[in-house]
């Protein structure tokens, strides 16, 4: 019986061990980094020395989930880490990035992003990484402020000027306001085209082109290294599963193997809380049914110039704890006269006066012609028409 025990265990170890081979085998076809961080991060991840950066990064789970991350362990701190990749990786044949983060506490000022560096020849140096190190891709969440977007940021070498200028998304989305995790995906395809995921749905494609060059063919510098480097007022951001990838496909399966049972896990924790908050899924279920659907109106485009105030009144609303349902009709109203003045143009229409025109009459009384000239000229100084004289009745 023993015995027959023992060799179930080595054939299912035999089997194990096959299995994270080929799954190996298979990562490293289409992976160029995959840190899960199931392991400390210390003597891979190089911390910056610089001075301006005191915040303490953690190796931490997941509040709830037994998921280790890459944990901002204080408030108002600054932040910088760094991970080279083997080699330098080129841009011009497709990329894929992919990160999750959570924000335990909310996010009221700070970014939650990543850089994609050049390589060092550029002019830095692990150690001391900080806001100037130069990167070819920045991409991930910020907020602050009027700030609240989902960045993706390209460098670019301008051949004309030969100057590094950035390349911003026109309409980026914004940051998912709850406190679960959420992954964040890019892909650059070969052909330029971009394709910006949050949570595996498709978001805004649409980058500007300040300087007017044609980018069919650009020149992006490789990427050498993946960091972090933020300033931020809260604490208990989480980066987990950071995937710098060759296929789309296999950054797809790391979400719904990774990402879909936490997030799915911490949304029915989330539901159950507002149940025994309120006895029923009764109002506070409407009332965040309805914050979702703002937040989602907010990123129409049209009303991408008035964005960032449509995204702090829903702010400042949802953190009312009592909050009534003729507040919330009230956010509706806001967005909707701005939808109206925005396709109908908001102003009003100017009524012209017309002014009759001077009549001119033969006078049978006594006078001469040069009073009359004199009366007319005065009446037309005084911006009015000239005065109609009633000729005297005549007597049969």
């Amino acid at each position: 019986m023993r015995e027959a025990r023992r060799v179930t265990l080595r054939v299912a170890i035999v089997f194990l061990l096959a299995f994270v081979s080929f799954n190996q085998l298979f990562a490293d076809d289409d992976t160029i980094l995959y840190e899960t961080f199931e392991e400390s991060f210390s003597g891979r991840w190089i911390v910056s020395e610089k001075e301006d950066y005191k915040g303490e990064w953690k190796h931490e789970k997941s509040k709830g989930h037994d998921d280790y991350g890459l944990l901002v362990s204080e408030p108002a701190k600054k932040y910088a880490i760094v991970k080279e990749l083997d080699e330098p990786v080129s841009l011009k044949d497709g990329i894929v990035l992919q990160f999750e983060t959570r924000l335990q506490n909310g996010l009221e000022c700070g970014g939650a992003y990543l850089k994609y560096l050049r390589p060092q020849d550029a002019g830095w140096v692990p150690k001391g990484f900080d806001s100037e190190s130069p990167y070819s891709i920045m991409f991930g969440p910020d907020k602050c402020g009027t700030t609240n977007k989902v960045h993706f940021i390209l460098k670019h070498k301008n051949p004309k000027s030969g100057e590094y200028v950035e390349h911003h998304l026109k309409f980026p989305p914004s940051v998912p306001h709850d406190k679960l995790t959420h992954v964040y995906t890019a892909i650059l395809k070969s052909d330029n085209e971009l394709q910006i995921l949050v949570d595996g749905e498709e978001k805004k494609k649409e980058i500007p082109n300040p300087n007017y060059f044609e980018l069919d063919q650009p020149d992006f510098e490789p990427i050498a290294a993946v960091g972090i480097e933020i300033w931020t007022m809260q604490d208990g951001i989480l980066f987990d599963n950071v995937l710098i990838a060759k296929d789309e496909k296999f950054a797809a399966s790391i979400r719904d193997t990774t990402w879909k049972p936490k997030f799915d896990a911490e949304k029915e924790k989330q539901k159950a809380e507002e149940a025994a908050t309120t006895g029923t899924d009764g109002l506070v279920g409407f009332q965040k049914k309805v914050f979702e659907l703002l937040y989602q109106v907010a990123d129409i485009s049209f009303l991408s110039e008035h964005k960032d105030k449509i995204t702090d009144l829903i702010e400042k609303a949802e953190k009312q704890p009592n909050i009534t349902i003729g507040v919330l009709v009230s956010i509706v109203v806001v967005i909707l006269t701005l939808f109206f003045r925005i396709i109908f143009g908001g102003k009003k229409a100017k009524v012209v006066e017309k002014k009759p025109e001077p009549v001119v009459e033969t006078s049978t009384t006594e006078g001469s012609s040069d009073e009359m000239k004199e009366e007319t000229t005065e009446a037309e100084s005084e911006g009015a028409a000239p005065a109609r004289r009633r000729q005297p009745r005549r007597e049969n």
